[in-house]
């Protein structure tokens, strides 16, 4: 409350409940990270503006913040249901839907085929973070990964999508 510079009935009424308060700080922390990644490149090719957001999507992910908060949520959210919920309304929703506006560009100019653009936004989300984001979370890594690295799992990840999904 000090740092808040806020009285305790101040903060008490701003957040009366634990849950509130968490939503909150979830809300706070989230939002602003994620605009960034909304923010949809603009590149020469679909392969490379897909390397530029996958990247920019697994920095933002593998952020010691954004590590603690995954971990925060997974903790809470069975008290909280409202924490999940919040945090991907605030934060991976606003990604996928970045995402599947593009995706669905490119179906209209065929560089992709013609599916479910959220779908196709959500499977390149889950390949680009999946199991780094697992392997932070569950402390398996802990030495943040070198950009070499961050690149290479990118790449390979865009080639993957590429191929599933490249118009016929």
């Amino acid at each position: 409350m000090r740092l808040a510079n806020a009285s305790k009935t101040t903060f008490y009424s701003r957040f009366p409940t634990k849950e509130d308060l968490f939503v909150a700080v979830i809300e706070r922390r989230v939002r602003p990270v994620f605009e960034q990644v909304a923010k949809f490149p603009e590149c020469d090719t679909a392969e490379k503006t897909l390397q530029t957001f996958g990247l920019n999507l697994l920095r933002i992910a593998l952020s010691p913040e954004q590590i603690s908060l995954i971990r925060m949520i997974s903790m809470e959210s069975e008290r909280y249901p409202e924490l999940a919920k919040r945090f991907y309304e605030n934060g991976p929703k606003r990604g996928e839907d970045a995402l599947a506006a593009y995706l669905s560009d490119q179906v209209k100019v065929k560089r992709v085929r013609d599916e479910d653009s959220l779908t196709m936004a959500r499977h390149f989300m889950s390949l680009i973070t999946g199991s780094p984001v697992r392997w932070f979370v569950l402390g398996f890594d802990t030495e943040p990964l070198s950009e070499r690295s961050l690149r290479k799992h990118v790449e390979g990840v865009v080639r993957v999508f590429l191929r599933a999904y490249a118009a016929l």
